[in-house]
């Protein structure tokens, strides 16, 4: 339940209008440093998302655009490197690879591992099982005409 101190927090983020906050996300700001802005914590913020109808969708929206963002940062980032700057550019650009994997799966790039099991015994059941078909089946008498 959220008290009168919330709902005005909740109220103050109206005030602000949604279209505002969610292109300072899409442009790359952190819903952390808006919350601390506007004075609201984890839970009255994701309930404020929460409170509009198709608000989610758009927020998640916001996100994905805005990992277009840190991945266009990583790419200047890595382009305008110098020799002198490598190293401090080599951990820009992971930061924002890491950014823009976290809020658009399409930049994850980690390899996916694929779980494969094999049974043995099945293997042999299914063996077994080719040559029980091979044996039992008809045989044919064979003449050499040569002699």
């Amino acid at each position: 339940m959220v008290g009168e101190v919330g709902k005005a927090k909740m109220a103050n983020l109206d005030v602000v209008t949604e279209d505002v906050i969610l292109e300072r996300i899409a442009k790359g700001e952190h819903a952390q440093d808006l919350m601390k802005e506007y004075d609201i914590g984890n839970k009255l913020w994701y309930r404020w998302i929460d409170s509009v109808e198709g608000r989610r969708t758009r927020y998640n929206l916001a996100m994905a655009e805005a990992g277009h963002f840190y991945a266009n940062r990583a790419v200047n980032t890595a382009q305008s490197a110098t020799p002198e700057t490598v190293n401090l550019a080599r951990l820009q650009v992971d930061t924002d690879k890491w950014m823009a994997a976290k809020r658009n799966a399409g930049y994850d790039t980690r390899q996916r591992d694929v779980a494969i099991n094999i049974s043995v015994n099945d293997l042999h059941a299914q063996a077994a099982a080719l040559l029980n078909n091979v044996i039992e089946g008809d045989a044919v008498e064979v003449h050499d005409d040569g002699d």
